[in-house]
């Protein structure tokens, strides 16, 4: 709307004050004032009240910004009538566009997808390390592994899945067990590896900036890139 406009509505207050109005509607942080857009008769701005809004455009109408205060001891509604602006073809191609990439951002910033793996030939027990990369990390930046290789900090925060499978070379296995452990604390746990490993594990979830993720056994055998496989993968 213009300054005309405000003029042509015969407000007292200024055109500060009536803009103060339309950005605390706007707001919704005051239940006594309400905001809404819709379409009326172009030529009854001073007349028009929420029992005449609508949704769809009729020939005729304008859309405008509809203001009501209602309180215990004041209630008014407000009209104001948006100016028609001529635009081209060329104006509302570019608008399109705009909102189109606006979208595919969002889903290129929220909806990224990774994959990381390693393998180990470690025996015994403590925190696993990686020995070697099966598949570098797809999304970059995702996750790093520690020094030492024991500890992977999460450097995306969002859902993860966390996985592991090691099963191994010869021995049979015995009564011990394997965890996911977030933070220091464990997410998932699988006991017993008498039938020659401890064979699938795995959890999804929400993971923040900074975590920590390390895979813990008790003990297992020897085991190498063909029998064993952590993966961390951003779903």
């Amino acid at each position: 709307f213009s300054k005309s406009t405000l003029l042509e509505m015969g407000l007292k207050q200024s055109v500060e004050k009536i803009v103060k109005l339309l950005l605390e509607a706007k707001s919704g942080l005051k239940e006594e004032v309400t905001f809404k857009t819709a379409y009326a008769d172009a030529e009854a701005t001073k007349t028009a009240s929420f029992d005449t809004l609508s949704k769809y455009y009729v020939k005729g109408s304008a859309l405008h910004i509809f203001v009501n205060i209602d309180t215990s001891f004041f209630n008014a509604e407000y009209a104001f009538k948006l100016l028609e602006q001529e635009r081209n073809e060329m104006d509302i191609l570019r608008d399109i566009i705009a909102d189109m990439q606006e979208e595919i951002d969002v889903l290129k910033r929220d909806k990224k997808r990774g994959i990381a793996s390693w393998y180990t030939t470690h025996t015994g027990g403590g925190n696993i390390p990686m020995s070697a990369v099966r598949l570098a990390s797809t999304l970059e930046g995702m996750v790093t592994l520690s020094q030492d290789t024991r500890t992977i900090t999460v450097n995306i925060p969002g859902t993860y899945r966390l996985s592991l499978e090691v099963n191994f070379t010869s021995c049979t296995g015995a009564g011990h067990l394997i965890q996911i452990q977030l933070n220091g604390t464990q997410v998932g746990s699988k006991y017993g590896s008498n039938n020659g490993g401890f064979g699938y594990l795995s959890r999804i979830l929400n993971l923040k900036k900074d975590d920590k993720i390390v895979f813990y056994t008790n003990h297992i055998y020897a085991t190498n890139q063909y029998y064993s496989c952590f993966t961390v993968e951003k779903i």
